[in-house]
């Protein structure tokens, strides 16, 4: 096994003014196809709450502020925008459903965008989806839900499938730390075997992390972790590293 390198390795560098600005990370978005099977997943089987719904958005403003640069670049290739992925708020032709929804310690925004006359929290999106959807891809990003410390991982991964599938969310699907070649090979795998548990020295500095890689219900790319012994102990001293430099800057 690798030894991960130490945090100690990785020296302090110079903080911008503007951080000064920043009060912390506010929410995560992301676009989905199937906005009904969202709000189910992440209210129903996550147990996060609606704060904001904004059911509709069009026009002129809105579209500048989203799409600009994409339209930008559609018009110096010479191709329609759509071909670019961008719909067309600004004459209302789609439009812009979002909600943002309140988990303990942070907010996600999903949002989906629809032709105006479709109705709100359906399933036909615009644009398609693309067809790919592996993590490795550039600009790709993941949720993280963080677990608390006395679960028991691997119980949850089956659980929440089970929920899940129950619901008709098949795209719901966890990884396994062992190989397999079919999705039936996959589910009967033990479940000793349904999370990746980086305990032990050779760990380093993540000694105690667990995660779990799961497509959402949208395919989306989601992540559950449990932080546990050494790897805790770092994350709430960088936290209050963080809020100690702050008020020292203030």
């Amino acid at each position: 096994m690798t030894t991960m390198p130490s945090s100690h390795m990785l020296e302090s560098q110079p903080v911008s003014a503007l951080s000064q600005q920043i009060q912390g990370l506010h929410h995560f978005g992301i676009t989905v196809e199937d906005m009904g099977k969202a709000l189910e997943f992440y209210t129903e089987v996550l147990g996060g709450k609606i704060i904001i719904p904004e059911i509709g958005l069009a026009g002129y403003t809105m579209h500048n502020t989203l799409f600009q640069k994409e339209e930008i670049e559609a018009i110096e290739k010479g191709v329609d925008p759509k071909s670019l992925g961008v719909p067309n708020l600004r004459d209302g032709t789609e439009k812009l459903d979002l909600y943002f929804i309140q988990f303990d310690n942070v907010v996600l925004e999903i949002l989906q965008y629809r032709d105006a006359n479709a109705a709100p929290n359906g399933s036909n999106a615009f644009p398609a989806k693309h067809a790919y959807s592996s993590p490795a891809f550039v600009n790709s990003m993941h949720i993280s839900f963080y677990l608390k410390d006395d679960v028991d991982v691997d119980k949850f991964v089956k659980d929440l499938e089970t929920e899940c599938h129950k619901r008709g969310m098949d795209q719901v699907k966890c990884n396994r730390i062992v190989t397999v070649r079919s999705q039936a090979e996959r589910q009967q795998v033990a479940s000793e075997y349904n999370s990746c548990k980086l305990y032990g020295a050779d760990f380093g500095d993540f000694e105690g992390w667990t995660l779990v890689y799961c497509k959402g219900p949208n395919g989306e790319q989601l992540e559950f972790n449990q932080v546990l012994r050494k790897a805790k102990v770092l994350f709430e001293k960088a936290r209050q590293d963080y809020q100690k430099s702050r008020e020292d800057r203030q």
